[in-house]
């Protein structure tokens, strides 16, 4: 436990004194200080691990309150923490990739005014991350995730003097209040029904309750609500390309190891409840692996490198929620560790190029950077390499598990759906790196200035490029690792890694490979420009989500702003009324106003004649 408080105080540190103090600090500390925080908070985080791992396989829990909060009405909050495998896996993502994209911003961020509350945020964010993932019960996991959704308002909107970057802030914090609802009424139902919300509590109260299916149905569909919104999934997926206009570090960061994948650690870490709620597993499967494809398809027409990268993000995190719906939990978790390497090394190589090429982020204006960035290059095509699944790489281990029990499991129309994905995958992964890194430079100026990043940039990159080519050998640790986990507390099924059969893997992989090659034809030979197909109406559809913020619009905020426009009728008629009512009684003041003189005399004159109107009436009267 107190390595666990440790690990929570170390970027919360950070937060704060940086905070405080970063008017006053040199300009280079503020980078410094942050990513040390950081490290230190990894090196607790696998000492964590190694203390777990001393426990038998089968109790792996480490539990504990931190302080209790009473009050005269109602229950007591217990402040609590829970480390179990599943936990520390996440845990040492977040902070180890976290180290490397802090380390990496001080590169990136290097000629920035406003670095030390960039660090500051980019600490907070870290801690809040930590907090939901070692929270110890639903209360402390809630408070972490509004934590986790303000902090990357703050960073998505960084830079606030951009209203582009104030818009995305804005639209990310309100898709993922949506979801936070969610979660909050979940909450509410099961302490109503079980009286608790610590997780060992409601484990046991799934595994001795009586058969509610109804119940169990609207507590999971209200936590993947929550989960949908935080991690981007249709149709609540509309925030996440948005977010881009935050500082690319902050895209590696939310995007690739952290943010997004808090629904998945939601789904993962409250897997017997979905044991009990019939069909939602299933409808979770379902949603991801058509959001997996929906993504894909918007990526293929990007022009913007980030923006193909953040549909990409949407698109893998489709393949962890079919996973985690199946009951596939470790191939789910698997492929979360996976993409945290590939897609931070993608997003920081992104930002290499973005920083050499004076912040340009259209890819119709690059070309030929390998020569001029080949350290930034190798590291993108290992990251390429990997996110599409081609054997040897660590994404091929991780959709490999996906995909393999997605057939072993009944699945074979998830199978399908994935494995086409995958070529789609493959094929708008290399059309990126193609049309930024090979072929003919299609803006020389931008070119003649372009330069590898230095080693401060240059370093992460390398050491994320290591983990994306060898991460997928740690598939049988992990599944040694967590299987136990998941097995606990419910009965006896087992939802370790699998394989599918051979022709299985062989057709995933062949449409990986012609994907490659579909876009080495389109983008090298036959050297298709970026704009290439989004003038047809079917391109430009797809360029923008397929109208995904335009139903929004007309569904949604439209209908919305027509009611806040009638109440606001509403509420003016009835204040009018009012303030008739004052302009009233303040023009009979203004009436009587002559009346109050201020002469003695004529106030006890007032009083005499007062004084004998009363008199007169009651005598008349009597």
């Amino acid at each position: 436990m107190t390595l666990l408080v440790e690990i929570l105080a170390l970027p919360l540190l950070g937060a704060v004194t940086l905070s405080v103090f970063k008017s006053v600090l040199p300009r280079v500390l503020p980078g410094i200080w942050a990513s040390l925080l950081v490290l230190g908070a990894f090196l607790l985080s696998w000492a964590a691990k190694d203390r777990l791992a001393l426990l038998p396989a089968a109790h792996r829990v480490v539990t504990g309150s931190l302080f209790v909060w009473t009050q005269g009405f109602g229950p007591a909050i217990h402040w609590a923490l829970y480390l179990d495998p599943l936990a520390s896996v996440w845990t040492l993502i977040i902070t180890g990739v976290g180290f490397l994209i802090h380390v990496y911003s001080n590169g990136y961020m290097a000629e920035d005014q406003d670095r030390g509350r960039f660090f500051a945020e980019l600490n907070l964010f870290i801690f809040s991350m930590l907090l939901l993932v070692l929270a110890g019960n639903l209360l402390v996991l809630l408070i972490g995730w509004a934590l986790v959704g303000l902090s990357s308002y703050l960073l998505i909107g960084f830079w606030y003097d951009r209203p582009s970057a104030v818009r995305a802030a804005k639209k990310a914090f309100v898709v993922n209040t949506v979801g936070d609802v969610g979660i909050l009424l979940a909450i509410v139902l099961l302490y109503e029904r079980f009286g608790t919300l610590s997780y060992q509590g409601l484990f046991s109260a799934f595994a001795h309750a009586a058969p509610a299916p109804m119940f169990y149905t609207w507590v999971a569909l209200l936590l993947y609500l929550g989960a949908m919104a935080k991690s981007a999934q249709f149709p609540l997926h509309i925030w996440l390309a948005d977010a881009m206009e935050g500082p690319t570090p902050v895209s590696a960061l939310i995007h690739a190891a952290t943010m997004v994948t808090a629904g998945v650690y939601l789904i993962a870490r409250l897997y017997p409840l979905l044991a009990l709620a019939p069909g939602v597993g299933e409808a979770i499967a379902t949603i991801g692996a058509l959001t997996a494809l929906f993504a894909a398809t918007v990526a293929v027409f990007q022009k913007d490198i980030k923006r193909a990268l953040a549909y990409s993000t949407v698109s893998q995190l489709g393949y962890m929620f079919m996973a985690v719906g199946i009951g596939a939990y470790v191939a789910g978790v698997f492929h979360f560790m996976m993409h945290a390497f590939f897609k931070a090394l993608l997003f920081l190589a992104a930002g290499s190029v973005i920083h050499a090429l004076a912040g340009e982020q259209d890819m119709g204006a690059m070309g030929g950077l390998f020569k001029k960035m080949p350290w930034t290059a190798l590291g993108f095509l290992a990251a390429t390499l990997a996110i599409s699944g081609i054997p040897g790489f660590s994404g091929y281990f991780s959709k490999e598990a996906i995909l393999g029990q997605a057939l072993n499991m009944g699945h074979p129309w998830l199978w399908a759906v994935g494995a086409f994905t995958a070529g789609l995958t493959a094929f708008y992964m290399f059309r990126v790196f193609f049309l930024t890194f090979l072929g003919k430079p299609r803006d020389q100026h931008l070119y003649e200035h372009a330069h590898e990043a230095p080693w401060v940039m240059t370093g992460p990159v390398v050491v994320l490029s290591v983990l994306a080519i060898i991460g997928g050998y740690f598939g049988t640790g992990l599944n040694t690792w967590l299987a136990p986990t998941f097995t606990h507390y419910v009965g006896a099924a087992h939802f370790g890694l699998q394989t599918g059969p051979a022709w299985a893997t062989v057709v995933a992989v062949a449409l990986a490979v012609a994907g490659i090659g579909l876009a080495w034809r389109l983008y090298l030979v036959q050297e298709r420009t970026v704009e290439a197909g989004t003038h047809k109406a079917p391109g430009r559809w797809a360029a923008a989500s397929w109208g995904s913020d335009t139903a929004w619009s007309w569904t949604t905020v439209l209908p919305l702003q027509a009611l806040g426009d009638w109440l606001t009728g509403v509420e003016r008629s009835i204040v009018g009324s009012l303030m008739g009512v004052g302009r009233g009684v303040l023009a009979w003041a203004d009436e009587l106003r002559p009346i109050e003189t201020g002469l003695v005399r004529r106030y006890l004159l007032s009083v005499m004649v007062g004084t004998f109107v009363l008199l007169a009436y009651f005598l008349v009267r009597f």
